[in-house]
């Protein structure tokens, strides 16, 4: 039998023409220069990540820009370009978006507009317009406000009120409070002016309308973020200090929310500066001031008398870290229960040494100490050093129930040698004392000194009284003058 095969004969290489040559060498040249130019045009647009053509943010085309010259674009328009307003009651009133309260989100946008999800948009760019949308934020408080002295010249205007969260009548929940409308130049065309600039990145023009203002945010809005702010709270804040354990109970984990002016996206907030104050507020528990003792003792060493007991100081070390754990914690729903660390600061004791016998006196003095006791019910001065007198008991005239001595403890402050003495008495009338000799005022207007126009008798039968100073026989009023200096102590007692 014979077999006939259609195969070519290896042998036998079919023979190609030069026009087939010719054309497979042009076609593998185009699809060589294609490759290589789409190879050009993904590296053009790929370096840098830049926006691929046919894009364009609101109406501006920004292909082969990248992200940071979008951005810079938009961050330029929002205070460069300006927006006309005109209508009833407003006239010729420029403002730029920023001034309108319009805050673009530059960065997010322009990422945005340089993102691509595959190397498929890389080619359909070529064939597609892609538009992106300006992300922006509109501060509802500069808009309104803005409205509102726009309309100042429009007759029964009144401002809008925006719906808004606040804390309910206990303090321990949020609640959203409805808004009200207002009257006057339209916010919304406030706004839609703002848009356009940004859309065009140009002036603009637009005529303003006036009537009811409806608020720019709904109640639903600040439902919405009422309910996020009462979630925000439920997580519990124990702080320990040893066996004691302080809680932050529901009104003040209420305080530790900020909450944001109602918008679309608002979200609560942490205030970590309330949670601070409460932190410092709760370790006022905790801590205790040192005190340091103060005793008199006398000359052997022996106690005679604590003035003030010993207390050592406790201090928390860690407040700040307490506060970040809290707010850290509270900010992601968690429970947080940290941890008082606290320093104990000893207390010392002060120990003054008094001359042996001054506990018996009205003054505790030290050893040498100089000092006045002036005894109001017996009427007599004496000067000490330490417990011995050095002058005295000297009979003495105070004052009288209408200009009484005073009692305390003084010092002496001032001295004069000589001084003339003006006041008033009980009814009114002045009087005034020539030549007042060896004065010393311990307190006030009070004070020690000679009295030339009382004599001896006076001072003996104590019918006499002074309007309130310590009226001293010449000869002891000028030992004593001398004998004391500024700052010795005067005790006046009964």
């Amino acid at each position: 039998m014979k077999i006939i095969s259609d195969l070519p004969n290896p042998g036998n290489p079919i023979k190609m023409s030069k026009k087939t040559k010719i054309t497979i060498v042009t076609v593998s040249a185009v699809l060589v220069t294609l490759i290589a130019a789409f190879t050009l045009y993904v590296s053009y647009y790929a370096v840098g990540k830049k926006a691929l053509p046919g894009t364009k943010v609101g109406e501006v085309k920004v292909s082969g820009l990248n992200a940071s010259q979008i951005k810079k674009q938009l961050e330029t328009a929002e205070t460069k370009y300006q927006v006309t307003f005109s209508g009833h009651g407003v006239h010729g009133k420029s403002f730029t978006p920023k001034e309108l309260g319009y805050q673009v989100n530059a960065e997010e946008t322009a990422r945005h507009a340089t993102a691509r999800s595959s190397t498929f948009n890389y080619v359909s760019s070529l064939f597609t317009t892609r538009t992106i949308p300006i992300k922006y934020h509109v501060d509802v408080q500069v808009i309104n406000k803005l409205s509102h002295e726009l309309s100042k010249g429009i007759k029964n205007a009144k401002r809008v009120t925006e719906p808004s969260v606040q804390p309910d009548n206990q303090g321990t929940s949020f609640k959203a409070i409805l808004g009200k409308d207002g009257f006057g130049a339209d916010t919304k065309g406030l706004l839609a002016g703002a848009n356009q600039v940004m859309g065009t990145q140009k002036n603009q023009k637009i005529n303003l309308s006036v009537g009811t203002i409806k608020p720019l945010t709904d109640i639903e809005m600040a439902k919405k973020l009422a309910d996020a702010a009462n979630k925000f709270t439920r997580p519990k804040i124990t702080v320990k200090a040893g066996d004691k354990e302080i809680i932050a109970d529901q009104k003040a984990k209420v305080g530790f929310v900020s909450i944001p002016a109602v918008s679309h996206g608002a979200k609560p907030k942490v205030d970590e500066k309330t949670i601070a104050d409460w932190v410092n507020k709760s370790k006022e528990e905790v801590e205790v001031e040192k005190v340091n003792g103060q005793r008199l003792v006398n000359s052997s060493g022996k106690v005679l008398k604590t003035r003030t007991a010993s207390r050592d100081g406790v201090t928390v070390t860690n407040a700040e870290e307490v506060t970040k754990e809290i707010a850290t914690n509270f900010s992601s729903g968690k429970d947080s229960s940290p941890t008082f660390e606290t320093k104990v600061d000893k207390a010392s004791n002060e120990d003054k040494v008094i001359a042996d016998g001054a506990e018996n006196l009205a003054y505790w003095a030290a050893p040498g100490e100089k000092w006045i006791d002036v005894n109001l019910s017996s009427r007599l001065m004496t000067a000490y050093e330490g417990a011995t007198p050095m002058r005295g008991p000297i009979l003495v005239v105070t004052g009288s129930p209408q200009t009484p001595t005073v009692t305390g403890q003084y010092k002496v402050y001032l001295k004069h040698p000589v001084q003339t003495m003006r006041g008033r008495n009980t009814d009114g009338s002045p009087y005034e004392v020539p030549n007042v000799k060896s004065v010393l005022y311990f307190t006030g207007s009070y004070a020690i000194h000679g009295a030339y126009w009382l004599n001896h008798d006076d001072f003996i039968a104590g019918t006499k009284t002074s309007h309130g100073c310590v009226n001293t026989p010449s000869a002891d009023a000028e030992w004593i003058y001398n004998w004391a200096p500024i700052g010795t102590p005067v005790v006046s007692h009964r």
